[in-house]
């Protein structure tokens, strides 16, 4: 089987190809290369050219694509509607239509900020989208475009892990504060359901080659708090956590509205899995929100 992968040399592209290449021929590509390996093919080249892009897809002929890319800076797609919508929206639609007519298959990570975080509780599948910002808006048009298809599968998410890139994730902007002792400024308010990327990476391929359509959330299975989140990585990593402070989401100012609650019910995904608890090899899948395989080791987040 053939898989391309978009986004490769970002934080779930990475662990996604390094994962799949060890059964799968892996067709990498992102605007710069990032991890090499057997089985890894890249193509470096920016997405949104559409001629790039149609011309990669006629010479790699995927049987599924695996579409991470995504400018997952909320601020910069209000400044940026215009990238967003080529990013999100109108690279989706061409693979879209390209796979549909060679009877390939998309897999689209979308995003658990498509709500308005005003429900109480975790969110299902079959909640109404109430997007609050231009991300969630052109992942959800995105969305739209793959459930049209004959053998789309949209997965919802919010990930952590380690980038490979010259980025900081949001896990390691806490690890690194929590190092320096520095301020650390956490919401108590704010609720999300994070995976690691090695889980993710594991989900997606137990699920490539199955017949699975639609829409799935994929999270942990309890939501947490980003200020427990923040004190669970200091247990974590046996880390003072004297230094995190417990603010609202009211006090932040940010350019873009933000949902206070992204809590994912993933009781769905789990089923389509057909397993209550899933050992990846390093604990059990989503059973913990950081389930911290990392412990100890930055490379398993």
């Amino acid at each position: 089987m053939k898989v391309g992968v978009t986004g490769a040399s970002g934080m779930l592209g990475s662990a996604l190809i390094t994962h799949l290449s060890k059964s799968y021929r892996v067709f990498a590509t992102s605007r710069g290369k990032g991890v090499e390996g057997k089985n890894i093919k890249w193509d470096c080249f920016n997405l949104t050219d559409i001629i790039l892009l149609n011309e990669w897809l006629e010479k790699i002929k995927p049987d599924v694509v695996i579409h991470c890319a995504a400018i997952a800076n909320v601020d910069l797609c209000e400044d940026n509607v215009k990238l967003a919508k080529k990013l999100h929206i109108e690279t989706t639609e061409v693979m879209a239509n390209y796979l549909d007519s060679n009877g390939g298959r998309l897999i689209y990570i979308s995003t658990d900020s498509v709500f308005d975080g005003e429900k109480q509780g975790a969110y299902s599948e079959s909640d109404l989208v109430s997007p609050l910002n231009v991300y969630a808006k052109t992942k959800i048009m995105g969305e739209k475009s793959v459930q049209s298809m004959n053998n789309g599968l949209v997965l919802r998410t919010n990930i952590i892990g380690w980038t490979q890139e010259d980025k900081t994730s949001f896990a390691e902007w806490v690890l690194n504060r929590l190092n320096d002792n520095a301020p650390l400024n956490l919401f108590y308010d704010v609720y999300f359901s994070p995976l690691t990327v090695y889980d993710l990476s594991f989900i997606i391929e137990k699920i490539i080659e199955k017949p699975i359509l639609g829409l799935y959330h994929c999270g942990s299975r309890d939501n947490i708090s980003k200020y427990d989140f923040g004190k669970k990585m200091a247990e974590i990593f046996q880390l003072s956590d004297s230094n995190i402070n417990r603010v609202s989401f009211d006090s932040a100012d940010f350019k873009a509205s933000r949902p206070k609650n992204m809590a994912l019910n993933v009781s769905g995904s789990f089923f389509l899995l057909k397993a209550k608890s899933i050992d990846s090899g390093k604990g059990p899948v989503g059973s913990n929100p950081l389930y911290l395989s990392f412990a100890g080791d930055p490379s398993g987040l």
